[in-house]
């Protein structure tokens, strides 16, 4: 009866971790800041108070290795009510990813272990004084240390892959060290039923509990900037894998819950946790995981496009990849008089060769212009914006002398 009430605490967690997860997400698509932010502020809530108190309560009745895989039932919500909270589009590949984690999380709360283990003392010191909780703390700090450098080194807002991947993931790690929270707990439930009290003596439950809340806070700046760069459905896949992923593995690790069982019962229940992970990649090869336009990159768009020498596209509804390089709202002014001036000087041949808006792209010292040609062929043209702007003063004087010579 614990396991399966606590069961029933983690189904209800994913829900609400849906519903805030989409919050935000939709606050990054609103144009009035006010609501905007309401929604965002409200995801928040939902996902950092609201949720984790229930996913407390699940982890308080049921081991790790059950509640775990059943984070992936998020998935199923989110697929299931994206189209029609969010305006994604679901294909038969979502569908039928959906359903593959559905399957692997029941699987897992069969196969994974009914029985937990007393803790005490003696547990908390064989557990965390130990060469296998080491070698994973180094891992993981490894792993997220390499996540950090992919994060300062690739650009924001322009739907790069592997920022998205880095921000998803790494968000999904750090919730899915729930170690801290099961050990917390079960000292809490072991003591509470013995009347002992005396493991709190010691520092190291106190510990425990400030991971626990550390693991459940500083997830939530990494998964909020992917939910607004990212399409939900995309952000979400990564994150509940990782989190499944590392909560199942730290679980067995650090915790050995499925020391106890039997090898035929274990290699079933990597299996069922492996039946999550194929869902999880039919999923996220459904998902292009593009950045979605911002704003102010639509208006300033929408500025560039009224040009008429330009026979242009919306690139809000109609640029795809690799041509979908929305601007970013503080460097779209500054990039306007260079288009317009370049459209300007090709007007009179501009209908003959190419049936796109040069469409400026954000970097770090250079403008690029890509064009687009009646073969299809783009080619990036790297123009140096202090080059641009002798270029314009030369050709200004120039102008000006001849309108001397003319008078």
């Amino acid at each position: 009866m614990p396991v399966a009430l606590g069961v029933a605490f983690e189904v209800f967690a994913t829900f609400l971790g849906t519903v805030g997860k989409q919050l935000i997400s939709f606050s990054g698509r609103v144009k009035d800041q006010k609501r905007a932010n309401l929604l965002k502020f409200s995801g928040l809530v939902i996902t950092t108070l609201i949720g984790p108190v229930v996913d407390m309560a699940a982890y308080a009745f049921a081991p790790q290795a059950i509640i775990a895989p059943l984070a992936g039932l998020d998935i199923v919500w989110n697929t299931m009510s994206a189209p029609i909270t969010l305006g994604e589009r679901l294909s038969a590949r979502h569908v039928v990813g959906s359903t593959l984690v559905f399957l692997g999380a029941m699987l897992t709360a069969m196969l994974g272990p009914h029985s937990e283990t007393q803790a005490t003392q003696e547990w908390l010191d064989e557990t965390f004084n130990s060469l296998r909780f080491l070698s994973y703390c180094i891992v993981f700090g490894v792993a997220f240390a390499i996540g950090a450098v992919v994060l300062q080194t690739r650009p924001k807002g322009v739907g790069d892959k592997a920022r998205g991947l880095a921000l998803g993931l790494m968000a999904g790690g750090i919730a899915g060290n729930m170690f801290f929270m099961s050990a917390s707990l079960g000292l809490l439930r072991s003591s509470a039923s013995s009347g002992d009290w005396s493991v709190w003596r010691s520092w190291m439950p106190y510990v425990l509990v400030l991971g626990a809340v550390s693991m459940a806070v500083l997830n939530i700046p990494f998964m909020s900037k992917a939910l607004q760069e990212y399409e939900a459905l995309f952000a979400v896949t990564l994150f509940e894998g990782c989190h499944i992923l590392v909560a199942c593995v730290s679980g067995a690790w650090v915790l050995r819950e499925l020391d106890r069982e039997a090898f035929e019962t274990q290699s079933l229940y990597w299996m069922a946790v492996s039946v999550i992970f194929c869902g999880l990649l039919v999923i996220q090869r459904a998902v292009a995981g593009n950045a979605k336009p911002k704003v102010g990159d639509g208006r300033a768009l929408r500025d560039v496009n009224s040009n008429p020498s330009a026979n242009s596209i919306n690139a809000e509804e109609e640029m795809s990849p690799p041509y979908d390089h929305p601007l970013q709202a503080n460097g779209a002014h500054a990039a306007q008089p260079a288009l317009n001036d370049s459209a300007s000087r090709t007007s009179g041949d501009h209908d003959a060769r190419s049936s796109q808006v040069p469409t400026a792209v954000p970097g770090s010292g250079e403008l690029v212009v890509w064009a687009g040609s009646l073969t299809g062929i783009g080619s990036s043209v790297v123009v140096d914006p202090e080059e641009l702007a002798t270029s314009d003063t030369e050709g200004d004087s120039s102008d000006a002398a001849d309108d001397t010579a003319a008078e």
